[in-house]
């Protein structure tokens, strides 16, 4: 009798899935693509674990034009104009369920993550400790960052060749370290991983890469209790850090009256105890480890390709050096530089845009979920309940916006364009996001880039080398595009005085 009630229940839930999939495919029959997405999500898991995902999105936007279907209710967007209807603020689009990859377990549990928190999440953790990621909070910020920096450049006066890329990354994870927790535990000078932490969080990214085409098996085989059990697998050396920091600091807190810190941690402590209703301990948990792993890898990828955008574009070096060369004679910049005159510097802002532009470093769009009646994008109508996402290479390229050279790096456009297209250009720029959700950490990564890169280039003159190097062959991708080994010739510039 049960065996046979569980095989009813396994028909009716295999005809119910049937019936879902020739809806989905039904509805979406006018938006071209390859033919084994309108079926199954497996041709996209397929997909995104192969080399060179980013580029064949942008192969199928341009044989397929600005609407691409990549599962049976999933479609790739590449028109600019979209992005205000996709990413609007009335009404706000909830993610779409490839966020949930991103979310992490600890304890047996899932951690909410900053990037996969639902609306009402996101809004209380908003409420609770958004003033810390604004502008007006970024002096809170400049001294770990300084000492970083400092230590950066001490490390590279020794080394003649170094692998930019892992030592940015290595640079990378200790500013988040000291801006989190107000310790470093020594990447920089090690010059490698210390205790798995950064491993830790390339896996995160990369399970999220893996797993985002198929949430629900993500789930099933990773996630559940069922899973948990049956894997026995431990927390992460990221979850353990960041989890044994929070104990230790609220046991410190209950037993003096005030801080000695004002860390990340702290702010977040305080924005507990202001709001004890709607913040927990597993948000805080979550927006720690979402602040060190999302900070560490994105900040780290863009400054590595933008070094090598420039060794590959001296002409654009040699503008960026005369700006810090003149600022540096006129008295408008220090070694080491500070905030507000870093950001006063035009074409190192321009650098640094013109690089995400070219290679921005998420890997796929930014998943939203059309509301319930549908929306009109870029001419068609989708219907409710489609997970849709603009797709940031291909909308990068787009050349109504970026001018017919968009594919080549070249920093004057965001400063030769007039204000109309400098408009356009911003809300067509997605390396943040765009809208409600964009990242909570945009204030702070401007802030190390812009403090970091001028730095190395008052201190050093870099060159490849390997000129011929081709990173867009070699990079790996994953959740974001990671930079392949970047190996430079590293010189102390005549002059400099290496702090």
């Amino acid at each position: 009798m049960l065996s046979t009630y569980v095989l009813f229940l396994l028909v009716a839930a295999a005809a119910l899935a049937v019936v879902q999939l020739a809806v989905s495919s039904f509805k979406l029959r006018g938006i071209p693509g390859p033919f084994a997405a309108r079926f199954t999500d497996v041709w996209r898991f397929r997909a995104m674990r192969s080399k060179g995902w980013s580029e064949r999105l942008v192969a199928l936007h341009k044989k397929h034009g600005k609407l691409v279907r990549l599962g049976p209710n999933h479609v790739s967007v590449s028109d600019p104009a979209a992005i205000p209807v996709i990413y609007g603020t009335s009404p706000v689009w909830v993610k779409g369920p490839s966020y949930y990859g991103a979310a992490t377990v600890s304890k047996g549990r899932t951690v909410p993550s900053v990037i996969a928190m639902g609306e009402t999440q996101h809004t209380a953790v908003r409420k609770s400790a958004g003033r810390h990621f604004t502008t007006n909070s970024l002096l809170d910020y400049e001294e770990p960052i300084q000492a970083a920096t400092t230590e950066l450049v001490r490390v590279l006066a020794r080394n003649p060749t170094a692998d930019i890329a892992n030592y940015l990354q290595c640079f990378a994870m200790d500013v988040l370290m000291r801006i989190a927790f107000s310790e470093s535990l020594g990447f920089i000078e090690k010059g490698a991983d210390v205790d798995g932490i950064l491993a830790a969080v390339v896996a995160r990214f990369d399970h999220w890469g893996h797993w985002a085409a198929l949430p629900g098996a993500d789930y099933l085989f990773n996630k559940s209790a069922l899973a948990g059990k049956l894997r026995k697998k431990g927390d992460s050396p990221l979850a353990s850090v960041s989890m044994e920091q929070l104990l230790k600091r609220k046991g410190a807190m209950s037993t003096t009256e005030k801080p000695d810190r004002m860390d990340l941690l702290q702010k977040f402590l305080d924005g507990q105890a202001k709001y004890p209703d709607i913040v927990s301990d597993d948000q805080i948990l979550g927006i720690i480890m979402s602040t060190i792993g999302a900070g560490a890898d994105t900040t780290a990828g863009t400054l590595a390709y933008t070094l090598y955008l420039l060794c590959k574009n001296p002409a654009a070096t040699q503008k960026l050096q005369a700006e810090l060369d003149n600022a540096l004679a006129d008295g408008t910049l220090t070694n080491p530089p500070t905030w507000p005159q870093v950001n006063k510097l035009p074409y190192l802002e321009a650098v640094l845009k013109e690089s995400m532009r070219v290679v921005p470093i998420a890997s796929w769009g930014l998943d939203r979920v059309v509301p319930a009646g549908g929306a009109t994008i870029a001419g068609t109508y989708i219907p409710g309940g489609t997970v849709v996402g603009c797709q940031i290479d291909s909308v990068h390229l787009d050349e109504d916006i970026y001018g017919r050279d968009a594919a080549a790096f070249r920093p004057e456009r965001w400063l030769e364009a007039d204000e109309d297209r400098k408009r356009r250009m911003d809300r067509a720029f997605l390396a943040f996001s765009a809208g409600k959700r964009t990242c909570t950490g945009i204030h702070i990564a401007w802030l190390e880039m812009k403090k970091t890169l001028p730095l190395l280039m008052m201190n050093f003159d870099m060159e490849l080398v390997n000129p011929g190097q081709d990173v867009r062959g070699e990079m790996r991708i994953s959740a974001v595009k990671y930079p392949p080994p970047i190996w430079m010739r590293i010189r102390q510039r005549e002059n400099a005085s290496i702090i």
